[in-house]
């Protein structure tokens, strides 16, 4: 089953207050859980295979929910925002952090949602098109 866990402010990324890495570097705090949704399309992706396998001629089908942790098989998104304002978005349209113009994100942090196919074509995509802004900015001396 492929799904889409649809973003929620509930769902974050910060810096934890405590825990440091080795270098003094303060860890990531990631707070992520399932919701109503992603329970009702559980549900009904077992409904529908358990339909289709009836139809198929298939027997003794049996359904199970592992009850995985989120992100232990999917491709997470939406850590770092993509946006035009500031406030409301970590990125601008070109990938850079709007504060801090020497860094890129273009992996699927950027992105708040995916449909169900596997985003990696996308993240090469952000990365070509940053890396080339990113070129052009040098040259121009404006990073």
């Amino acid at each position: 089953m492929m799904g889409e866990t649809i973003p929620k402010e509930s769902n974050y990324v910060a810096l934890d207050k405590d825990q440091r890495d080795p270098w003094g570097i303060p860890q990531l705090r990631i707070s992520v859980d399932y919701d109503e949704n992603d329970v009702k399309m559980t549900k009904d992706f077992f409904e529908q295979l358990t339909e289709m396998y009836t139809k198929a001629g298939f027997k003794n089908i049996r359904t199970y929910d592992s009850n995985r942790t989120p992100g232990l098989d999917i491709h997470e998104m939406g850590g770092v925002r993509m946006g035009k304002d500031p406030k409301t978005s970590l990125l601008n349209e070109w990938n850079q952090l709007h504060h801090c113009k020497n860094v890129f994100v273009t992996d699927g942090a950027c992105m708040t949602s995916t449909a169900t196919q596997n985003p990696s074509l996308t993240y090469m995509a952000f990365t070509a098109r940053a890396a080339d802004y990113a070129v052009k900015q040098l040259k121009s001396k404006n990073l």
